[in-house]
């Protein structure tokens, strides 16, 4: 009787030690993979709010440039009524001996521009030289809002009137902080050139185009830092909303991967590749 309850406390002991393991194998493979998938998504939230961000600069780097360039235009017939902008928006420019100054006020309420709801203001100032070749523009934001992501900060962009293409050029340094609708925020530094290839200052914004190189990091509230580098040149077409083509390399700590802005066609739609060969969509 002794030797049989022994037996049957050492099985016991057994079975209650060998589930005890597999629990905590099991526990621990499922912990890891929902950590996994937790940072897989999370790498692919930050992405799609990192191409957002570079969808929206360059939003506003296309307000910017064409307030710029009509402001610039030498015709004694031009309009005081801006070509490109709402009438909701007040344009405001004070000229000096020696430089000028625009305010472009699109309000509290905000304007509706090419698709998106622009609100704020934007402040450019930048010295007077009608014989420079190179120009030294400033510009600054005011609570400016495209549609619910509030943008702040500040440009220093080199306008070049030909670069060795002959074309019109931009070489901006980038320093703005992003906030999102959710609380998500950012900041972004960097460099990037807009060289202007199509359409130059022929009066019809709707049929320029851009090609953009440069680099940049975007820094996330958790402490998360996105480098990128454009290694293909992003297309920009001032008659679509998104960006139609271009690659960028993406770098983080413990991810990394491309940016695909796709083949040049009108839509909201990017992929991402990461550094083992899988694929996502992005939604931009």
């Amino acid at each position: 009787m002794v030797t049989l309850k022994l037996n049957i406390m050492k099985n016991s002991i057994l079975k209650f030690g060998l589930v005890a393991f597999l629990s905590v194998i099991f526990v621990g493979c499922t912990q890891d993979e929902s950590e996994d998938i937790t940072t897989s998504d999370l790498n692919i939230e930050e992405t799609t709010l990192t191409a957002k961000i570079d969808t929206n600069a360059e939003f506003i780097s296309d307000t910017f440039l064409q307030i710029y360039e009509y402001e610039e235009v030498a015709t004694p017939f031009k309009s005081s009524v801006h070509p490109f902008i709402p009438d909701c928006a007040t344009i405001t420019v004070v000229v000096t001996d020696t430089t000028k100054n625009i305010t472009v006020d699109f309000g509290t309420e905000g304007c509706e521009v090419r698709g998106r709801i622009i609100k704020g203001k934007v402040l450019m100032s930048y010295e007077i030289d009608l014989e420079a070749r190179v120009r030294i523009i400033n510009y600054s934001l005011e609570d400016f809002f495209v549609d619910d992501t509030q943008f702040e900060g500040s440009k220093t962009i080199t306008r070049e009137r030909m670069n060795d293409e002959g074309n019109p050029q931009y070489t901006m340094n980038v320093d703005l902080t992003v906030t999102f609708a959710d609380g998500t925020v950012a900041s972004r530094t960097g460099t990037k050139t807009r060289e202007w290839i199509e359409g130059v200052l022929n009066g019809n914004w709707g049929d320029n185009v851009f090609l953009i190189t440069g680099a940049w990091a975007t820094n996330f509230a958790n402490g998360n830092t996105h480098s990128t580098t454009i290694t293909t040149p992003i297309r920009r077409e001032a008659s679509c909303r998104f960006l139609v083509s271009g690659i960028v390399d993406l770098v983080r700590t413990n991810f990394s991967g491309t940016l695909d802005y796709g083949d040049g066609s009108c839509d909201n739609l990017a992929v991402f590749t990461n550094t083992d060969g899988e694929e996502r969509e992005i939604r931009l």
